[in-house]
């Protein structure tokens, strides 16, 4: 493919691969609704929601994109460059501008949590109605500089969980926005990424180090060739990619040629889509 693959969905039957670029293809379809990179994105009950930052330009859109009807090409980037406070993402049931930097999404499918950089953390429908706001957590002064940024935003169960960088996780109610809880995993670290499977964590900190976690108790360390790329609980282990490299989180690891992009499952079993668009099997094999 042209150009390298940045996440791929699954909805309404059909696979919805995004590009680094910002182009989406659906059965061999490719459109490119606006002319910048997609930051966050999610699958929620009405399409894909997303989030297009253009940092040259410094401006973002959120929209949301109804996967019903076929997709459209958006302005091109000069036309963005001579319209930037009017140009839309093509074909959206609803767009915003957005202000301030994305720093997280995820959907529950009925409700989308996201956070914005200085702003705060918001939920709202697929209508884009708002349903709550929260502003974003304090951190003690003297922690060292960006230690409070939200890394990660999860769902886990009926509440929301939002990671920062030094570790700590708080747990908030998905209906009202109330923060239930706070906690730390007690490790100096700077998380870059965490995973979840039901009431487990994979938590990756920029220095290959990742963590385990279960009921609040850390269950296994181990370091990595890198930031975790992708993982996903297969109901016994973790399956991992990082920096060219399959692992099992209590196995070994194999080496790959091209960089793992995400881990997929189909009727093949447990496959990875790479840099170059190419699936293969995780670990070598299933």
């Amino acid at each position: 493919m042209e150009r390298a693959p940045w996440r791929l969905f699954h909805a309404e039957g059909n696979d919805i691969l995004v590009d680094v670029d910002g182009g989406i293809t659906i059965d061999e379809h490719i459109a490119n609704p606006f002319p910048c990179e997609i930051t966050h994105a999610a699958i929620c009950d009405s399409g894909l929601v997303a989030t297009w930052v253009d940092h040259e330009l410094r401006l973002a859109r959120m929209a949301l994109l109804p996967l019903d009807q076929k997709l459209v090409d958006g302005p091109s980037k000069s036309d963005l460059r001579a319209n930037r406070d009017t140009s839309m993402v093509a074909g959206a049931k609803w767009c915003h501008i957005v202000d301030a930097e994305p720093i997280g999404m995820v959907s529950n499918g009925e409700k989308i949590i996201f956070g914005l950089w200085s702003r705060g953390i918001y939920c709202i429908d697929s209508d884009a109605n708002e349903v709550w706001r929260i502003p974003l957590f304090e951190v003690d002064e003297n922690s060292p500089p960006r230690s409070g940024e939200i890394s990660t935003i999860l769902i886990s169960g009926e509440n929301v969980i939002v990671w920062t960088r030094n570790g700590t996780y708080y747990t908030i109610s998905i209906d009202d926005g109330e923060v239930l809880e706070k906690q730390s995993i007690g490790i100096d670290c700077d998380v870059e990424v965490v995973f979840n499977h039901e009431g487990k964590f994979l938590i990756s900190s920029t220095d290959g180090w990742a963590w385990e976690m279960e009921d609040n108790v850390i269950t296994l360390a181990r370091k990595f060739r890198g930031t975790i790329q992708d993982a996903v609980y297969d109901g016994n282990d973790w399956r991992v990619i990082s920096w060219r490299e399959d692992s099992m989180l209590r196995g070994i690891s194999h080496g790959r040629l091209d960089l793992g992009v995400q881990i997929i499952e189909n009727n093949e079993g447990w496959q990875v889509l790479d840099n170059q668009g190419l699936i293969s099997p995780h670990m070598g094999s299933n």
